[in-house]
C-alpha cells in the first residue's frame, strides 16, 4: 500500500486514495484491514498530497509547464487570473515544491530497498511539509479569491512571509525573489531605455494623468473672481478649448506618466517610486522625441551597461535591500538629472523662457498690451466672430513692432486665441445638450498660447500653460479695468 501512497501524494490518486474537488484526497473507508490510527496517520498524510494537487492545478491553469497529472492538466482556468507576476510566482511555487517531489523520491527508493518500512516512517519523512502547505496555500487561495494582479502579489507574498515560522518565511522570500525579477526587468527597460513593458497593466507606473482631484476643483468652479461679472466657472469654461489646442500645439508633445500608487508594494516609499517615474519619464523624452544632431547621445552618459549590471546584482540576492535598492536609483536619477540641469538651463535658455512668461503672461510688457488695448478696442468691445481671432493677432503684431519687438524668433510661437460661439463645433458631440453661451464680448473670450520647444514641454506642461493663461487672463481684465483711470504714458 505504500506504492499507492507516494502516488497519491504525488497526485495520482486511485481506488484505495479517492479524490474530490471539495474535500480533497482521502483514504477509503472501505478498507477492514487498517485501524483507526492507521487511517488517521494517512489521512493526515492526504492533507500533504491535497494541498500538492491544488498547487500544480493552479501552476498548470496559469503556466501549463508543470508535471501534473492528465486528469488535472485539461481543466481550463476559469479564474481570470492572468500576467507576467502570476506565471513568476507559479515559477517560485514549482520551485519551491521540488523538495517535496525529491522526498517522495527519496521514499520510493527507500521502500525498494526495504519493503518493509511503515506509514510512520513514511509521515516522519514528510513531516516538513506539514507546516509549510498549509501556509502557502492560504497564499495561492487568497490570490485566487481576491483575483490579486500584478505588482500587488509581491505586496501578498511579503505580507505572509513576515510571520514566525522559518520554513514558511524562507519559503515565500525565495518566491518573492522569482517574482522581483519580473520588476528588475520592467525597471531596467522603463528607467535605461524608457520603454514601459506592461501590457497588462502589472506595474506601478502607468502611462496617463493619475486619478484624483476633479472634487478640488468644483468649489473653485462656482468661486465668484468679481471680474466684469465672470465667475470662476465660466473662466474655466473660457479654458477647456483653448487647453486641447494647447495640448496640439506643444512641439513635440510629451507623453504622460503617473504612479499607480495600489499596485506600490508596501515595502518600496512612495518616494523612492518618483524616482523612478522621473527618470522613466526623462529618459523616454530624450529618446523618443531627441531629434537634433548636436544633441545626439544617451542622457545616461552611456552607462546603461554598468545599469543594467548593477540592477541584475539586485536581482540576484535572496532578499530585497531597499537601501540598496534606493541607492541605485539614485545613482541613476543623479544622472539623468545633471544632465537634464544641463540641457535644459543653459543649451535650452530655461531663464530667458521664464522671462518670456513674465513678459506676456504677467504682463511684464505693459507698453506692449498698452499698445495692444488702443488697437484691439473697437474689434473686442463686441461678440467674437469667426474672423476675430485673425484680426487679434494681426494687432498683437502690429503693437509689437510699434514698441520694437520685432523678434523674428519668439513672435511666431505666440498666438492670441479667440472663442466663439460656433468655433470648434464639429468636435461638439451632437448629443450635448448644454452648449457653451456665447461670451458678451471678446475680451472675455480672449486668450494666449505659447509653443514650447523641446525639451521645456516637461516643465510647461498644457496644465501649467492652463493656469499661466488663467493668471493672463485675470491681469488683462484688471488692466483693462485700471486704463481708464491710470493710463500708461
Amino acid at each position: 500500500m505504500i506504492h499507492e501512497l507516494l502516488l497519491a501524494l504525488s497526485g495520482y490518486p486511485g481506488t484505495i486514495f479517492t479524490w474530490n474537488k471539495r474535500t480533497g484526497l482521502q483514504v477509503s473507508q472501505d478498507l477492514p484491514f487498517l485501524h483507526p490510527s492507521e487511517t488517521s496517520v494517512l489521512n493526515r498524510l492526504c492533507k500533504l498530497g491535497s494541498d500538492y494537487i491544488r498547487f500544480t492545478e493552479f501552476i498548470e491553469q496559469h503556466t501549463g509547464h508543470v508535471h501534473q497529472q492528465e486528469h488535472h492538466a485539461n481543466q481550463p482556468s476559469q479564474t481570470g487570473l492572468h500576467g507576467i507576476y502570476l506565471r513568476a510566482f507559479c515559477t517560485g511555487l514549482d520551485s519551491m515544491l521540488q523538495p517535496y517531489r525529491q522526498a517522495l523520491l527519496d521514499l520510493e527508493q527507500e521502500f525498494l530497498g526495504d519493503p518493509h518500512l511503515t506509514i510512520s516512517h513514511v509521515n516522519y519523512k514528510l513531516d516538513q511539509f506539514q507546516l509549510l502547505f498549509p501556509s502557502v496555500i492560504v497564499v495561492v487561495e487568497t490570490i485566487k479569491s481576491q483575483k490579486i494582479h500584478g505588482c500587488q502579489i509581491l505586496e501578498t507574498v511579503y505580507k505572509h512571509s513576515c510571520g514566525g515560522l522559518p520554513p514558511v518565511r524562507m519559503a515565500l522570500e525565495k518566491i518573492l525573489a522569482v517574482c522581483h525579477g519580473v520588476m528588475y526587468k520592467q525597471l531596467a527597460a522603463w528607467m535605461l531605455h524608457g520603454l514601459l513593458l506592461d501590457q497588462s497593466e502589472e506595474f506601478f507606473v502607468k502611462q496617463g494623468p493619475s486619478a484624483g482631484g476633479a472634487a478640488a476643483n468644483q468649489e473653485e468652479e462656482e468661486e465668484d473672481l468679481g471680474l466684469g461679472g465672470l465667475s470662476g466657472k465660466q473662466l474655466r469654461e473660457l479654458q477647456d478649448l483653448r487647453l486641447i489646442e494647447e495640448e496640439n500645439m506643444l512641439a513635440p508633445s510629451l507623453q504622460q506618466f503617473s504612479l499607480r500608487t495600489e499596485m506600490l508594494p508596501s515595502y518600496i516609499p512612495i518616494r523612492v517610486a518618483e524616482k523612478i517615474l522621473f527618470v522613466g519619464e526623462s529618459v523616454q523624452m530624450f529618446e523618443n522625441h531627441n531629434h537634433s544632431p548636436s544633441r545626439a547621445g544617451s542622457i545616461l552618459k552611456h552607462q546603461e551597461d554598468m545599469f543594467a549590471a548593477e540592477l541584475h546584482k539586485l536581482k540576484q540576492q535572496p532578499l530585497f535591500s531597499l537601501v540598496d535598492f534606493e541607492n541605485l536609483i539614485d545613482r541613476i536619477r543623479s544622472t539623468v538629472a545633471e544632465h537634464l540641469w544641463t540641457l535644459m538651463v543653459e543649451e535650452s535658455e530655461l531663464l530667458e523662457q521664464l522671462k518670456i512668461i513674465k513678459d506676456f503672461y504677467l504682463l511684464g510688457r505693459g507698453e506692449l498690451y498698452q499698445v495692444f488695448i488702443d488697437l484691439a478696442q473697437q474689434m473686442l468691445k463686441t461678440p467674437p466672430t469667426a474672423v476675430t481671432e485673425h484680426d487679434v493677432n494681426v494687432a498683437f503684431q502690429q503693437a509689437a513692432h510699434k514698441v520694437l519687438l520685432d523678434d523674428d524668433n519668439l513672435l511666431p510661437l505666440l498666438h492670441l486665441t479667440v472663442d466663439y460661439q460656433g468655433k470648434d463645433s464639429k468636435a461638439t458631440p451632437p448629443q450635448d445638450t448644454s452648449p457653451r453661451e456665447s461670451p458678451p464680448t471678446g475680451w472675455a473670450a480672449l486668450g494666449l498660447t505659447y509653443k514650447v520647444q523641446w525639451p521645456l514641454h516637461i516643465l510647461f506642461t498644457p496644465a501649467v500653460l492652463e493656469k499661466l493663461n488663467r493668471t493672463y487672463l485675470i491681469l488683462r481684465v484688471l488692466k483693462l479695468r485700471l486704463v481708464p483711470i491710470y493710463p500708461i504714458k
